[in-house]
């Protein structure tokens, strides 16, 4: 693996985001501007902001299929991103490819979207880097390069903060209950330092079941990530046999909230793919979930 790649550049513009500066921005101000029209999402989005806006440290779930399918879906999140003051993100993925050792982050250098440059938090990097024992999180750039997850939310990002952020990218690839919660652990412990910080970790919910059924399970499911009931989410993806690409980066995030004592939660919007294209026999789910 070669660990002295600084810059990322982006692989999946043109692919799950558009590709060009321009329509990438006017896809998100799509986003925001269908929010604003719908009173209700709009004024339950603002209230939950003056709600949070005091907190130190603010959680969110939020998809990562492509724009067309998932991007109002996150846009809820990016949203209310929009209205607190944060500068400094670590943004959670599961390894779909596979080649992490085990959870994967970058300690230095910036990625790179159409919209610009974002910078590595590079002391948020070597504060995780230093309560990972038997190098449980290691420098990994190669299996952050090849995944696509975390590189698509950062032009929601970008637009938000006007590019005025940084961020720190971790990759997990087991997503078993023992290492969510060992990575929970190990947030837990140096994010209690931090002023102000958000955790956004990215996964898509059932995976090409029908429209009914993935709606019935996902809003199971929900029920649980709800609660911060990570038994009992284990235990609804195993007995339905559900297939989540980021199990264990949501464990991971109810967990890490549990440690931190933010037990309050709030779904901000669900629908599937078959929502979008009307394809009601295969479909995947997708929610922005927030915890504070």
């Amino acid at each position: 693996m070669d660990n002295s790649l600084s810059v990322r550049d982006c692989n999946y513009d043109g692919v799950f985001y558009p590709k060009y500066k321009r329509d990438i921005i006017s896809l998100i101000e799509h986003f925001f501007c269908h929010i604003d029209i719908c009173p209700k999402d709009k004024e339950t989005l603002n209230e939950i902001a003056n709600n949070i806006k005091n907190e130190s440290i603010i959680t969110f779930i939020v998809p990562h299929g492509s724009y067309r399918y998932s991007g109002y879906v996150a846009s809820f999140v990016y949203y209310l991103v929009s209205l607190i003051d944060c500068n400094n993100f670590i943004i959670l993925s599961s390894d779909h490819n596979g080649t992490s050792p085990g959870i994967s982050t970058m300690n230095s250098g910036c990625w790179n979207t159409p919209l610009g440059s974002v910078p590595i938090n590079e002391d948020l990097a070597y504060a995780l880097l230093g309560k990972s024992n038997s190098n449980f999180i290691q420098i990994d750039p190669f299996s952050l390069s090849i995944d696509h997850s975390i590189e698509i939310q950062l032009p929601f990002l970008q637009y938000v903060k006007d590019n005025n952020f940084n961020f720190l990218p971790l990759l997990q690839r087991k997503q078993d209950k023992l290492n969510s919660l060992k990575l929970a652990e190990v947030l837990g412990s140096v994010l209690s330092n931090y002023k102000k910080v958000v955790l956004i970790a990215t996964s898509n919910l059932s995976h090409y079941l029908c429209n009914h059924e993935c709606y019935r399970i996902d809003n199971e499911l929900i029920s649980h990530v709800l609660t911060l009931n990570v038994d009992s989410y284990y235990r609804t993806i195993k007995e339905n046999l559900i297939d989540i690409c980021g199990s264990g980066c949501i464990a991971t995030a109810m967990e890490f909230s549990k440690k931190i004592a933010n037990s309050n939660t709030a779904l901000l919007k669900y629908s599937t793919s078959g929502d979008v294209d009307k394809n009601d026999l295969s479909v995947v789910g997708y929610s922005s979930i927030l915890m504070f």
